[in-house]
């Protein structure tokens, strides 16, 4: 896979986003754009030194405190392992991981076994990699509850 910047459709354009200026009790708001793994290319500053969050698509919706716990000081790149091209997402996210510094990785994913595959895609571009990113998975229940939290060693 290329190195791409996915320039052309403006929705594919990387736009870094000031934080909102928000007392008390803040919400945390997106910092970049995209955030769908299909639209973002290898090649994406906004994560360089990132503590990335991986996000199956429906843990947003099922998590009333998506925003409040796992965006908070993340980056965000959300996808389906089911539904879209795995392989695809092991390459990217293994071309990400070799040219761009993360300092750390979380996949949050659903209950269900498929979503598990975010984690294995994780594992594989790890490997590939060949860098060693501390890994956390984290498991939401279909009722949104937080189920574990756990370190995945690759």
């Amino acid at each position: 896979m290329k190195n791409e910047k996915n320039e052309g459709c403006p929705s594919c354009a990387s736009v870094a986003m000031a934080e909102p200026a928000i007392g008390g009790d803040e919400v945390k708001r997106l910092s970049h754009w995209p955030i769908q793994l299909k639209l973002i290319g290898t090649i994406a500053p906004f994560l360089n030194n990132a503590d990335l969050l991986v996000a199956a698509d429906c843990t947003a919706f099922a998590t009333p405190y998506f925003h409040s716990e796992f965006l908070k000081d993340h980056k965000v790149l959300i996808g389906c392992p089911k539904l879209d091209d795995g392989m695809q997402y092991v390459e990217k996210f293994t071309q990400i991981f070799s040219t761009t510094p993360i300092k750390s990785l979380t996949v949050l994913r659903m209950e269900v076994p498929c979503c598990g595959g975010m984690t294995m895609i994780l594992k594989e571009a790890l490997k590939r990699s060949g860098k060693n990113i501390p890994f956390t998975e984290t498991v939401i229940s279909v009722k949104g509850d937080k189920l574990s939290e756990k370190p995945v060693t690759v």
